[in-house]
Parts: structure tokens; sequence; C-alpha cells
């Protein structure tokens, strides 16, 4: 074998390598975990998504298609399953779409019909009916979205999360239920404290008070 030809061979493989590498970094996304968290006294619901990587928001094909994206399908009555045939044909309230966070750097909202002409970057769906900040740390997603947004009122609702790369769905579903995140229980262990430093206080005003009475006086005096 000749130089050239070592040397063409070494390419190559340097080039498989290198196209192993890029694969193995942008493998399928997949869902770890993730959960809905409602605050009723805030009226918000937290969703956090933990990735099995770091996913690619901004990078587009010549379509203007995501490299990954996910999406919610809200259903606020909380029944399952979330699709009764196809998306149109299920009682939805409306969808959050991380396929437009390279167009604003944020999760949008929106109705699940349209009505009328589609809105740019809706891929069809209805209008925007808000829009919130998320945070990526890591592989770990989180936002929080108003229950009004999303189409809800107690809290309570079921969603389908769908995840996508280049605008193609991965075939895999996660379908989950919110849950109301619970209220801290009282300290008593910090109450029974105040409640005795409040006693003692009490019992050493009455002594003082007792000490300096008019009879207590009188026989100071006497004596």
């Amino acid at each position: 074998m000749t130089y050239l030809q070592k040397f063409s061979v070494s390419l190559s493989a340097a080039a498989l390598i290198a196209l192993s590498t890029v694969q193995m970094a942008q493998a399928k996304l997949l869902v770890t975990s993730e959960s809905a968290v409602v605050n009723l006294d805030a009226q918000e619901a937290l969703f956090t998504i933990n990735f099995n990587r770091v996913p690619d928001f901004f990078t587009l094909d010549q379509f203007g298609r995501q490299a990954d994206s996910f999406q919610y399908f809200i259903e606020a009555d909380g029944e399952f399953p979330i699709f009764r045939g196809s998306p149109f044909d299920s009682n939805l309230e409306s969808i959050i779409r991380g396929e437009e966070i390279h167009v604003a750097g944020d999760v949008r909202i929106r109705d699940v019909f349209s009505v009328g002409p589609s809105e740019p970057n809706s891929a069809g769906w209805g209008k925007i009916r808000g829009s919130v900040p998320y945070s990526l740390d890591g592989t770990v997603l989180k936002f929080s979205a108003p229950l009004q947004f999303i189409g809800d009122s107690d809290g309570l609702f079921s969603y389908r999360l769908e995840l996508y790369e280049f605008g193609a769905w991965n075939a895999l579903t996660n379908e989950n239920k919110s849950t109301i995140a619970s209220v801290p229980e009282p300290n008593f262990a910090l109450a029974a404290l105040t409640f005795g430093a409040l006693s003692v206080g009490l019992r050493q005003k009455r002594k003082h008070k007792s000490a300096l009475s008019p009879v207590n006086q009188y026989a100071s005096v006497k004596a």
C-alpha cells in the first residue's frame, strides 16, 4: 500500500469517527422524567422536562424547523386518552409550542383551532393565547404557565407531551396528569416554642405587677 493510499484510508477512518461522534451527540431526544405541578394560589402550572441530552432549540433546517422541539396537548377535563382519533376530534383546550422557541426565545401557547389565515410560525394551529419564558439547566427544562393561558381553571388537567426532531415526531408519547402542589403543614414545633415563650413572658409580667401592688407597697412601709 502506497503512502497516498494509507493517507486516504486514514482520512476515511477519521471521517467515520467524526460522523459517529456527531451521531452520538445527536442521539434521539427522549424524556427521562417530566411533571406539571400546579400552584393554585398563583394560578399557574410549572412544567418540567428532564431530557436524555441537552436539546438544541436554535439550529434550523432549510424549512425553518428546529433541530429539537416539543409540544404539550392540554385536555382541561383531565381525561384520557388525549387523542380520540386525530387532535381535532379530541377535547383539547390548548397547545404549548416548544417548536417556536427559535422565533423569540420563549414558549408560545396557542388555541388548537385556527380561525381565518394561519399566523406565522403557527404550523396551522390557532392564535397565540400567551407566551412564557423558559429555563434550560443542562438537560432540565422548566417553564411556568398561567392556568388561563392553557385554558384550565381548577388545576386538574391531563396532557400529552411529544418530542420532535426537525419537525418529525419521534413516535414516543408521554401522557400524564397535573398534580396540585401540597400546602406546607404548620410547624407545630415552632408554634409550641412561640407559645412557651409567650407564657413565660406573661408569668414574668404578672409577677412584676404583683410586686408593685398597693398591698405589697403598704406592707413594705409598715415593716
